[in-house]
């Protein structure tokens, strides 16, 4: 050994005397330095922490030259006083981790280290056990414990953070029987017990989560214990890692779980919101007794095992529920505000503080069964929001920060649904455009066995027609897709992740590190007390005799441990994910409960940490060798640790990479920290921006790979960026019709249904009587909406049609932008049937008729007429048209024999009380004003199928219109018109090169699907006929089944007359086709099956023959392998099926309008979205909001979020329908709504297009079925036809809105028949019209 190198030794032990140990020594100015330390830029070097770490420091070059053991032998040797031996020990503990002692060098606004990740590495985890680590920790419970609470089966956590400051993360486990345990990191994933130490064990209390967060603003991490009973407990970090517990005793008595701290007032310092339970349950009491009374003529609760619900204890406990059920009420949670770093003084609910989602004061506090809590800032305008997960009946609470301490409810239609068993949720940008989307957990198993033997919640019941703005709770996960203007559309069952067991916390974690966040999730359950047979025996057994509440609690064995495996989803990158917890190594099954984030090896990745259940806790080593890049923040006291602060990173592999800096949030649990960013390639140079919860600004620029950076906001610049100029006290949240946030052009159209004020009324009917497994009702598919000139004034008027009860509404165009509804004959008479499509027809010169579909549906009488014909001149109705066996859905006009007048389809939609058996369509050919069955199509229609769109077309260009049907249960069905003759037409089909995970059939009719509606247009600008059809979409609950066809058996099964049917799917796990519901469900429709099955259990291995046994036989099947809403490019001789854009299957579309929207020469497309009215297990289709897709001209399409559209409709949209009716040549937009007000968009922004009129033959003088196009020169622009009837059960209007590229020269028409013109374009012309000799008329 060297002279030299003993000397650096004995210079660095020479700063260390006793009385640096001292508690609360008073530091000189003069005695600050710079430290390298993560977690502090100034600090005394007289404290121990400071020492610890710059000794270490110092110390490096020695200990590389020496090895601990020839250290620790000489030192121990040398030293005669107490420093020297301390110093030999600080040297000792240094050597540990001398494997990734981080070289911190300084930069502009920054500080930054070299990470040594590791080579040869793969994503994933390894799993560490106690023999390598050292943490020895089990959460036990004793059975006895929770058997008799089973509040306690809800688990504990753990919160990560550096303690000692000495640069590694420590871990703090809770326990729920016994002290909790607090491990130093040592280094090389090793870790030593140093409870006793700093004074946390926390002994006698039944702790739940726990956060470290530097409280005081001192810059070390004080610790926060919840407890289900015994208060929540504050412990003061000395800056040794030695804690001293605080005398006041916060949340005392309270089931205390999760807790999130952010500073919400502005003051720097960390507020803390605690979410409460309930310490004991009415759950826990099972022979409680309970008395009633009547309390204003509702029936109320007045005592519980003898005890007035006026005691305090049992104030705002328990209601009485819809059914006359008692429920019980979760306790009040509690917002801290602190107020120096010591005291903390709660926040009252209903002191002004908190508002309703309408901005009035809480007049009542919500006492919810709280699991989990996190800030959060959502919108982006620098102050932190609060997401609350609530368990049981009670809502989930989303309160938007306003400033100055003041929250308010998020705004009903900006969350359309919540999650029932809401446990956890974290927030993530999951695609990658700059907004943070979240995921809720529920307890929705994966296994089919489990879900067919799983207790489900009811859903709530059925929803009221033309609730919109309601928030019902189900029994899933939910995903919250943020649509850029803070709204949300929920995506979980597209995403594939809706299911994940009995879930309790979840993480969104880059473990790949490729630039998106996947997802972990732990799960399982020690008593599963929802499964269903288990249920069923107790209380067979409690029927039998009265049990004692012992022998109650000691049943409760019976239940089964849920021993489920955790589960790691990968980010695919396009909205969904794929379960890989077995290859990523975390898959273990136990009971897992909090989970922490924590960078345990200092190599730049995040590790995990789980507190599993009666089991060793979890730790796992991030085995990743991607490049990354860290940040830790260090912020100005008292938030030393950025708590708020927003990090960005681009430059890496995804064009934007954020997440915000949170102290707790977790369930029961709280990260370190540190975020983790993908770098892409060694190579990269990255950028990192912070935007800090203070409202200034950091910015370092050209960030290299492999490093972590601590970035210092004393070196941030205030500046004016959009996060800072819009914090104010007055804060806005996003209301019903938020403004745009990401435009700064004015969106296409503004809502004007105010012009209106159309209301569509529709009485309700119970489908499920009639038939008890329909998969939704049938009497909610209403209504259709058209436009069409009635009057022959130029102007066109808007038709609405109407459910049972009401009235078909007609506004008239008063020709100056304003509508008058005529409330005259026909008009006035009282709607017995459903109406669906509405459609114009000009029967005769002079003689115009509105023709609408009479569904007989609800009455099932095959009586009356399928189409009821209003004449408005006369005033009168013609019910001449007879009806069919099917109910009528979609109607369409076109010239089938060539005559030169219109005939109509009916397409059959339903048989009464046999869906799904095939119906059958009539087509009535047009005699001289008279419609007759058309005898020759008759047999080509007949059970054609469930028609539930339709449209003529002419696809193969040869003058006359191809029909096509869009049916449910079955194809689009495509019949080519040969010389009046329908002959079904079997399309060939030529797939793009990109893979699929759906059949790739070569022809369309084994595409078979759900098809709502269909119309037809040029996409790609080649002058042919495409098809687009609208689907169910993705974001079913059938998505996660699809790998085979989704099957339909039906037949009269119990011999009672009526139609059964039992929706089925392939399951892998059974290798089996599969029941879709549980077992209940189909006996109360069949009650033989209780003679089949004598446990839940056993239905769940069954497959569909072993349900139907010797019925299979006379089972007839129907298929369903697409549902995807579609575009199909016409190529001559066959077609291209293209998948519309993902937003366009978030929600089943219906209505379907084809139109340049934006006016910019090519066409778009319209989809009217969302269906409410499922089947009671089902939860509704609420993700669209109606959605404009903005084509390329060459097949491809974008969606427009609603903030650039403007069009945004919540409720279960219907039939839509495009037409210019204030004559500016911008393209507006009618919406009907089932149940709910019709909307009318006005086309504010598009460039304005030609107007054309076309004026055809007497007996079609508005042209239907021509088409036409614009010319420039020797290019031309897209085809658009005339239809009359296309989409869902709507007509566009008959002027045609051509959008201009540039200035046409010419107008081309091909007319029914095939005669073709084109005519020259005069320079400027607005609006024209031009007859079947190609004469043009400039109209202005």
């Amino acid at each position: 050994m060297s002279r030299r190198t003993v000397v650096i030794f004995l210079q660095c032990c020479t700063l260390l005397t006793a009385s640096d140990f001292k508690e609360n020594k008073k530091e000189e100015p003069n005695d600050l330095h710079r430290c390298s330390h993560p977690t502090r830029a100034l600090c005394a070097p007289r404290s121990f922490t400071c020492h610890h770490h710059c000794f270490r420091e110092r110390l490096e070059p020695f200990l590389i030259l020496v090895k601990v053991a020839a250290l620790s032998k000489l030192f121990s040797r040398a030293a005669a006083n107490s420093k020297l031996r301390f110093a030999a020990g600080l040297a000792l503990i240094a050597s540990w981790s001398m494997a990734a002692t981080l070289d911190w060098q300084p930069g502009p606004g920054c500080r930054s280290a070299f990470l040594p990740v590791p080579t040869g590495g793969k994503p994933g985890f390894s799993s560490l056990p106690p023999s390598v680590t050292g943490i020895a920790f089990t959460n036990s419970l004793p059975e006895q414990r929770h058997l008799t609470n089973q509040i306690l089966l809800n688990g504990s956590g753990l919160a990560a953070g550096d303690v000692d400051g000495d640069g590694w993360c420590d871990l703090y486990f809770c326990r729920l029987n016994g002290p909790n345990r607090l491990y130093r990191n040592l280094g090389d994933w090793k870790f030593q017990d140093m409870t006793e130490f700093a004074g946390v064990a926390c002994a006698d209390i039944t702790s739940t989560g726990a956060a470290f967060a530097d409280l005081e603003g001192d810059n070390d991490l004080d610790l926060i214990v919840n407890s289900v009973g015994n208060g929540t407990h504050l412990f003061f970090n000395d800056g040794h890692g030695r804690f001293r517990e605080a005398a006041t005793i916060l949340n005392e008595k309270k089931g205390g779980m999760s807790m999130a701290l952010g500073d919400i007032d502005d003051d720097g310092f960390l507020d803390l919101y605690l979410a409460n339970y309930r310490a004991s349950a009415l759950m826990d009491m099972p022979n409680a007794r309970a008395t009633f009374r009547t309390k204003d003529g509702k029936l109320v609760l007045d005592t519980i095992n003898g005890r007035p619900v006026t005691d305090p204890d049992m104030m705002d406990r328990f209601v009485v529920g819809p059914q006359g059920n008692i429920e019980e009420l979760g306790e009040l949670d509690v917002l801290y505000r602190n107020v120096d770093g010591k005291n903390f003084v709660p926040i009252s609910f209903t002191g002004g503080a908190f508002l309703d989602a309408d901005g009035t004061a809480l007049a009542r506090p919500p006492f919810d069964w709280g699991l989990t809590v996190t800030f959060r800032d959502i919108n982006h305008d620098g102050l932190p929001d609060i997401y609350v997960c609530n368990d049981f009946q009670t809502e989930d609470r989303f309160w938007i920060n306003q400033g100055g301490g003041r929250f308010r409810l998020l705004p009903r239609l900006a969350q359309r649904k919540s999650s029932l068993f809401s446990m956890a949720l974290d927030f993530a940008d999951i695609n990658r455009d700059g907004f943070d989307d979240f995921l809720v957990l529920d307890m929705l198993s994966r296994d089919h066995r489990q879900r067919m033997t799983q207790k489900q919640d009811s859903n709530p019941p059925l929803l009221r027609i033309g609730q919109i703005d309601d928030r019902p709770q189900y029994g899933l996960n939910t995903l919250f897709l943020n649509r850029g203007d803070f709204t949300f559309a929920e995506i979980a069952q597209l995403s594939g992740v809706q299911a994940s067991e009995w879930s309790w916390s979840c993480l969104f974690l880059d473990v790949d590190l490729d630039g998106w966040e996947d997802l972990l999730i732990s799960n399982g359950m020690e008593r599963a007390a929802r499964d269903l047979d288990v249920a069923e025996r107790l209380k067979t057994m409690r029927a039998a005799k009265r049990m004692s509440d012992a022998e109650i609690f000691r049943a409760r064995r019976i239940f089964p441990r849920l021993a489920t495996a955790n589960l790691a989803f990968r980010n695919r990158h396009d909205l969904t994910f794929e379960e890989v917890g077995e290859a990523w190594g975390f898959d273990w099954k136990g009971i897992s409960n909090g989970m922490a984030l924590a960078d345990l090896d200092n190599d730049g990745d995040l590790d995990v940490v789980v507190n599993n259940l009666n089991a060793a806790a979890g730790v796992y080593r991030n085995d990743s060798s991607a490049p990354r890049i860290a940040v830790r923040l260090q912020g100005l006291p008292p938030n030393t640790r950025g708590i708020g602060a927003r990090i960005k990173v681009t430059g890496g592999p995804a064009w934007l990479q954020s997440q915000e800096m949170i102290c707790g949030g977790r369930y029961l649990a709280c990260d370190d920290t540190v975020r983790v960013f993908a770098a892409g390639t060694p190579t990269n140079l990255l950028k990192i921006e912070v935007d800090w919860r203070s409202g200034h600004h950091s910015v370092i620029r050209e960030a290299l790979p492999n490093h972590v950076y601590e970035v210092e906001e004393a070196e941030a610049v205030e500046i004016p960026s959009p996060q800072s100029a819009i914090r104010n006290p007055q804060s806005q949240i996003p209301d019903s019709n938020p403004q745009p946030s990401t435009l700064n052009s004015q969106p296409l159209y503004e809502d004007v249904s105010h012009l209106i004020g159309h209301v569509h009324s529709d009485e309700p009917f119970d489908d499920f009587m009639r038939q008890p497994l329909l998969p939704n009702k049938l009497s909610q598919l209403g209504p259709g909406i058209s436009w069409f000139d009635l009057n022959g004034d130029g102007w066109d008027d808007l038709i609405i049609g109407s459910g049972k009860g009401g009235q078909m509404a007609v506004y008239q165009n008063d020709g100056t932008g304003g509508f008058k509804k005529l409330d005259e004959a026909p008009f006035t008479q009282p709607i017995t049937r459903d109406q669906t499509s509405v459609l114009g027809w000009c029967k005769a010169p002079g003689q115009r008729l509105l023709l609408a579909g009479s569904a007989h549906y609800e009455d099932g009488l095959v009586m009356g007429a399928a189409v009821r014909q209003y004449d408005v001149s006369s005033k009168s109705t013609d019910e001449s048209l007879p009806a069919i066996d099917s109910s009528a859905g979609p109607l369409a006009l076109g010239d089938v024999d060539g005559d030169g007048d219109l005939d109509l389809l009916v397409g059959g939609r339903v048989i009464p009380g046999k869906y799904p058996f095939p119906a059958s369509s009539r087509l009535f050919r047009n005699d001289g004003g008279t419609l007759r069955v058309d005898s020759e199509n008759k047999k080509v229609l007949e059970q054609a199928g469930l028609v539930s769109g339709a449209v003529f077309s002419d696809l193969d260009g040869d003058g006359d219109p191809d029909l096509i049907l869009a049916c449910e249960w079955g194809p689009l069905r495509i019949y080519r018109n040969e010389g009046g003759k329908l002959t079904e037409w079997n399309l060939l089909l030529r797939w793009p090169s990109s893979p699929s995970l759906n059949p790739q059939p070569s022809t369309l009719n084994p595409l078979t699907g759900w098809w709502n509606s269909v119309a037809t247009g040029d996409f790609d600008g080649d002058g042919q006929m495409d098809i687009v059809a609208a689907n169910w979409g993705r974001n079913t609950q059938y998505e996660s089944h699809r790998s085979r066809p989704l099957h339909v058996y039906y037949g009269d099964f119990d011999g009672d007359g009526t139609v059964d049917l039992v929706e089925a799917h392939f399951e892998p796990a059974l290798e089996k086709i599969a029941p879709q519901r549980q077992f209940d469900a189909l006996v109360r429709a069949m009650p033989f099956l209780r003679e089949r099955f004598s446990s839940h259990r056993a239905y769940s291995m069954a497959d569909i023959e072993e349900i139907l046994g010797s019925r299979m036989k006379s089972a007839r099947v129907g298929q369903a392998n697409w549902l995807e809403s579609t575009l199909f490019l016409n190529r001559g001789d066959r077609f291209e099926p293209r998948v519309l854009p993902v937003e366009a299957q978030f929600a089943p579309a219906f209505g379907l309008c084809v139109g340049d929207c934006d006016g910019d020469g090519q066409e778009d497309i319209f989809l009217a979205q969302n269906f409410f009215a499922v089947q009671p297990e089902t939860p509704r289709y609420d993700g669209g909001r109606g959605l404009w897709l903005k084509g390329d001209g060459q097949g491809g399409f974008m969606a427009l979020p609603g903030q650039q559209s403007g069009v945004k409709v919540y409720g279960e949209q219907r039939g839509a329908a495009v037409g210019d009716y204030d004559g500016d040549g911008r393209l507006d937009l009618a919406v009907s709504q089932n149940g709910a007000a019709t909307k009318l968009y006005r086309n504010v922004s598009a460039r304005p297009g030609l107007r054309i009129r076309l004026v055809g033959p007497p007996a079609n003088p508005l042209g239907v079925g021509a088409t036409l196009r614009l010319l420039y020169g020797e290019r031309r622009g897209p085809a658009r036809e005339a239809h009359a009837g296309s989409g869902y059960w709507s007509q566009d209007s008959a002027v045609q809105v051509l959008g201009k590229a540039e200035q046409p020269t010419h107008v081309w028409v091909r007319w029914p028949g095939g005669k073709t013109s084109s005519a020259p374009l005069f320079v400027g012309a607005k609006e024209i019209e031009i007859d079947t000799q190609g004469k043009v008329t400039v109209r202005k």
